[in-house]
């Protein structure tokens, strides 16, 4: 059962010459299901960048990977699910799958990506901010270790 889910539509403006979706669409689909998913967890309230103990926290993506298995075509209606959060004191990994629902659900794509908390001042890491951490971890996410 994955954590959250999101559809969306393919627009033709994502694809390439060979009229699928380009390789680094998926990347921008995880990332919008993942402002998505932080958004309703904190009841829309949900501000970027960050504001933590009178800092300013970015949360920048320092490795991301994507395995293909089936295209996306212009048209399909696809689903996003996180389906892996897990956090460690200043990162956390999402795991993404993608999934072709107009060509009956089968999955697109499995997506990883790892974001750090960085304060803008110091640009140095720092531990995920505690509201932060909460509502992942009362979503669902798991401590890494």
């Amino acid at each position: 059962m994955p954590l959250y889910s999101r559809k969306y539509r393919v627009y033709w403006s994502e694809t390439d010459a060979a009229r699928i979706v380009h390789f680094s669409n998926y990347f921008r689909y995880c990332e919008r299901t993942e402002e998505e998913f932080l958004y309703e967890l904190a009841g829309g309230k949900y501000n970027y960048p960050i504001e933590a103990s009178g800092s300013e926290i970015l949360m920048p993506r320092v490795h991301a990977e994507c395995d293909y298995e089936f295209p996306l075509f212009p048209g399909d209606t696809f689903r996003v699910d996180i389906v892996d959060v897990v956090l460690g004191n200043k990162s956390i990994t999402y795991t993404y799958e993608i999934y072709n629902e107009s060509k009956g659900g089968v999955k697109a794509a499995r997506c990883s990506i790892v974001v750090v908390a960085l304060d803008v001042k110091s640009m140095k890491g720092v531990p995920i901010p505690g509201h932060i951490r909460e509502m992942l971890l009362n979503a669902g996410a798991r401590i890494k270790g």
